[in-house]
């Protein structure tokens, strides 16, 4: 079939394509892994959990190794290749991809297998994640295979096995953990989950390849042509040191944080930073709006995007208001008493519901446009300042182990506002991206007035599950009716909600 201009194609039925596998993906995903969290931390308590953070967290930047971009380039050419018909050509792209992704993961096992009891003994003298480090080296030969195979779907549009096999990993990878929790007894609990993790992954790999095997083989068998291998590594080395930049960028504050306050205080950090994160991937549109963006240009570009910061701020602004006043209700909803001492740092990681779904859009806008070397030195210099602040921090404030929380709380939010200062300076000087007359003075009285109604809530009212609950409806209705009242929403912004909400990846 021929493929359709990108002009003469309807852009809202680009977004709405697919949307229910979208859409149940996304759930799933998000409130899995959040039912995940929540589930772990009482489970394991703030000491275990902190145990489990730093571990992970180790284990994650082994993960990224295996990719380093990969994935997304791996994504760009064989779509390109399948797109025009060019099966031989896509073909050569997954045996190139192939070789480099198995390379990359024994060299990652190899290396973490090497320097984990360096790490565990010498680097954080902690000895409880020397052993889940070890097996994690499982997790990460299945994850990454698995997350490599899993892009195959996107590349052939077939959004449904994604959503299935997302549904099987979530399901499994709760119900392993929850029965390792129960088997192992104290400090095992961790090795066990990290056994847990591999089995859920394993499981779920198995079954992708099934899938692709019977219906995609002209992918993985067949004969092969000569690409230009020149042109991929070109692309690949600015995408390789962004996500590499970016897995340390999420982990830095948890690995220095490791090194100078126990595991308790690690574990109340780490559950206020799962939280944040779960509500900013809320707002998360990035991967919705790349394959649109990247073949639109000019007024049409620049006019997309003002819609979609618009309606990004307009969610974004009363939702990092309304959670620095729930910090406490949202602590002991989601964790219970016992990780009440994590509200310090919740305070300051607020900030990222702002910045991190604008980071991710202006990033996004730039790799579209092929500037991934922007956005991969931003990420370098903002590191660098997170590691400068973090050690400020805690220097400072190393007698008490809270401000030390709240303190590399407040780091971490800063280095990210860096970020996005950045990343917003070279859209306006590189494409020419001027941010104004937005409309943003009605929803900022609105959150106001819903400011207000929280601070006053909060003085009548004690802390319990039924006065959290009813706080956020009323909050929530507060913002919207003052917003809706003064016109500072219109129907484009709702119909564009609309489709978000139904494409979310």
């Amino acid at each position: 079939m021929e493929r359709v201009p990108i002009k003469s194609q309807n852009l809202s039925k680009i977004a709405i394509r697919g949307s229910t596998y979208n859409l149940l993906s996304s759930a799933i995903l998000k409130f899995g892994g959040l039912a995940f969290t929540i589930i772990v931390a009482r489970m394991l308590l703030p000491e275990l959990f902190g145990v489990y953070a730093l571990a992970l967290s180790i284990v994650t930047i082994a993960l990224t190794f295996t990719d380093l971009g990969m994935g997304a380039t791996a994504t760009r050419y064989i779509s390109d290749a399948l797109g025009r018909e060019r099966q031989k050509k896509a073909r050569s792209y997954t045996r190139y991809f192939l070789k480099i992704k198995s390379f990359l993961i024994l060299i990652a096992v190899i290396l973490l297998i090497m320097i984990s009891k360096y790490l565990s003994y010498t680097v954080y003298k902690n000895p409880l994640i020397y052993y889940p480090l070890l097996f994690s080296c499982l997790l990460i030969l299945s994850e990454a295979f698995r997350e490599f195979f899993s892009l195959f779907f996107v590349v052939e549009k077939n959004l449904k096995p994604i959503t299935i096999l997302d549904l099987i990993l979530q399901i499994s990878k709760i119900s392993f953990s929850v029965l390792a929790l129960l088997i192992f007894i104290n400090d095992f609990k961790v090795i066990g989950l990290f056994i847990a993790f591999f089995l859920s992954s394993l499981m779920t790999l198995l079954i992708s390849l099934l899938i692709l095997f019977k219906k995609n083989k002209f992918l993985f068998f067949g004969k092969t042509q000569k690409i230009n291998k020149r042109k991929i590594k070109s692309y690949w080395k600015y995408m390789a040191l962004a996500t590499l930049s970016l897995a340390f960028f999420g982990s830095i504050d948890t690995l220095m944080l490791g090194g100078f306050v126990s595991s308790e205080y690690l574990g109340y950090y780490r559950a206020s930073l799962s939280l944040i994160l779960a509500v900013t991937s809320i707002l998360s549109v990035s991967g919705i709006l790349l394959p649109i963006f990247t073949q639109i240009h000019k007024k049409r570009f620049i006019r997309g995007f003002h819609k979609t910061i618009r309606l990004l701020l307009i969610i974004a602004i009363p939702s990092t208001v309304g959670i620095v006043f729930l910090a406490r209700y949202l602590i002991f909803l989601v964790y219970g008493t016992d990780y009440l001492p994590a509200t310090s740092s919740v305070y300051f990681l607020s900030l990222l519901v702002f910045t991190t779904p604008l980071i991710a859009l202006y990033s996004m806008i730039l790799e579209s446009k092929e500037k991934p070397k922007i956005v991969s030195n931003a990420v370098i210099i903002s590191l660098v300042t997170n590691v400068i602040l973090n050690y400020i921090a805690i220097k400072t404030l190393i007698s008490d182990p809270i401000l030390v929380i709240g303190g590399v709380g407040a780091a971490t939010a800063l280095s990210r506002v860096i970020l996005l200062g950045i990343l917003v300076y070279y859209s306006r000087k590189d494409l020419g991206f001027q941010v104004g007359g937005l409309g943003l003075r009605k929803p900022i009285l609105s959150t106001l007035a819903l400011g207000g109604f929280l601070f006053v809530f909060n003085l009548i009212f004690d802390i319990n599950i039924f006065t959290g609950i009813l706080e956020v409806v009323l909050g929530s209705g507060i913002y919207f009716g003052a917003l809706i009242l003064m016109k500072g929403i219109g129907k484009e912004d709702w119909k564009l909600l609309k489709g978000l909400i139904k494409n979310k990846d």
